[in-house]
């Protein structure tokens, strides 16, 4: 017990890394093309970090399955702070990305395998409430984050961005060598073109989110997927096991999610712009309201172990793609003429849903999924959330962008998410209620 811990805290600052380094470069990148150069660039320091931890998410889960998670995580934190230490000795902007890169390959593991070394070490009952606080973790750091990034700018260097990261990693490290795994692992074979194919798809893909000219891109995209297809059925153990897609419990898990990340997921990201530019409203009221969502996400995530041993998985996805759609609705009709205080409990009763729905996948993943593909199943999902934000924030970036003004663009955001998530709803129904390892039967 007192090992699982230690090991609880080392999942905890590997989350804490993540969620610091997503916030604090946001403040700190204008200070670091000023003094490297290269404001064509800009926008590589973070697309180039997005597809390295994006695309080898899947790869991770693989080989998780195969090597165990201990020794992988502990690979992918050394080479987040591999990359960190060169980020922060990067002299031009070129040697930056490429270091960003690293950290990227590194950061595509962290996530995923602390969610399924949370699967391996904690009953269904304690893994909501974990999750509430890594969700709680992403919250604090969206406000801690900027706040560091302004002081080691200011009082310090930009370098010490990356340069904090190495103690971090050291305790991270530190924390799992107690970690002892009970699980029994499998080598088999990887699928390496089978890998190669779908992360070149899936680079394509996200390239065309971030691209002035995306037509060509995704035509490649959609084209190097049905190549992949064409590959692997001919493939004896493909890099996606056939498994994950004729359990049903895990492909409308993951299908549900996939259009729930690219509807209402994304909103959050342009709601202080609206409250800004519509509203005149200040820079820090105006992010102090997605606080809204961080609340409402612990409120949700916190008992939702205890409600699928009692509910079952079914009547949760149905309840929180309702209070999604519905409040949703709210947004689209009143978003125009409503306080602040009105738009912030609208938004908390949304982060309850967004709690609820994504502690509950994340367990479904992990409880559909036989033994041996538990970890591909939980990295495909986290995966699954990162292409459906990705696009759906690209998506809903277009619609502001080509409406009248912020208002009707707003508008036209919550119309557009409020479509999908009725999709969700009735994908809600299919899901089933349980798994054989909480079944009353």
């Amino acid at each position: 017990m007192k090992r699982n811990r230690y090991v609880f805290w080392g999942l905890v600052i590997t989350t804490l890394i993540s969620a610091l380094d997503a916030n604090i470069m946001q403040t700190a990148s204008p200070t670091i093309v000023k003094q490297l150069g290269g404001m064509e660039l800009f926008a590589w320091i973070f697309v180039v970090y997005m597809l390295a931890s994006t695309v080898t998410v899947p790869l991770y889960g693989k080989l998780s399955d195969m090597y165990g998670r201990k020794r992988l995580l502990m690979v992918s934190v050394g080479l987040f702070t591999v990359g960190s230490i060169l980020c922060g000795i990067a002299n031009s902007m070129v040697m930056l990305i490429v270091f960003r890169g690293i950290q990227g390959l590194g950061a595509g593991g962290m996530v995923p395998l602390s969610m399924i070394i949370v699967g391996d070490l904690f009953t269904i009952e304690r893994r909501g409430k974990i999750q509430a606080v890594f969700s709680s973790i992403w919250a604090i750091s969206s406000i801690v984050g900027p706040i560091l990034g302004s002081f080691f700018v200011e009082a310090l260097t930009w370098r010490w961005i990356f340069f904090i990261n190495i103690p971090i990693g050291i305790a991270t490290v530190l924390c799992l060598i107690p970690y002892q795994e009970s699980t029994q692992f499998k080598k088999t074979h990887i699928d390496y073109k089978g890998f190669f194919l779908f992360g070149i798809s899936i680079t394509l893909l996200l390239l065309s989110t971030n691209v002035s000219q995306p037509f060509w891109y995704l035509v490649m995209a959609v084209l190097g997927l049905i190549v992949f297809a064409l590959v692997e059925r001919k493939e004896a153990q493909p890099f996606l096991p056939v498994s994950l897609f004729k359990n049903k419990g895990i492909l409308m898990t993951n299908l549900f999610m996939l259009i729930y990340c690219l509807s209402f997921f994304g909103t959050s990201n342009f709601i202080p712009l609206f409250l800004q530019e519509g509203n005149h409203m200040s820079i820090y009221k105006s992010g102090l309201i997605l606080l809204s969502i961080a609340m409402g996400w612990m409120f949700g995530s916190t008992p939702a172990g205890n409600w699928i041993i009692r509910f079952g998985y079914k009547s949760l996805f149905i309840i929180g793609s309702f209070v999604t759609a519905i409040s949703g609705l709210l947004l689209y009709i009143f978003i125009n003429d409503i306080s602040y205080l009105g738009l912030f409990l609208i938004l908390v009763f949304q982060g309850v849903a967004f709690g609820l729905l994504f502690a509950v996948g994340t367990i479904a993943s992990q409880e559909f999924a036989e033994a041996d593909i538990k970890g591909m199943s939980t990295s495909l999902q986290i995966f699954l959330r990162n292409i459906g934000t990705s696009i759906g924030v690209t998506i809903m970036g277009l619609l502001i962008n080509q409406a009248a003004n912020i208002a009707i663009g707003m508008k036209n955001v919550f119309l557009y998410a409020l479509c999908l998530s009725i999709v969700t709803v009735i994908l809600s129904f299919f899901i089933p209620a349980k798994t054989s390892a909480v079944s009353t039967n």
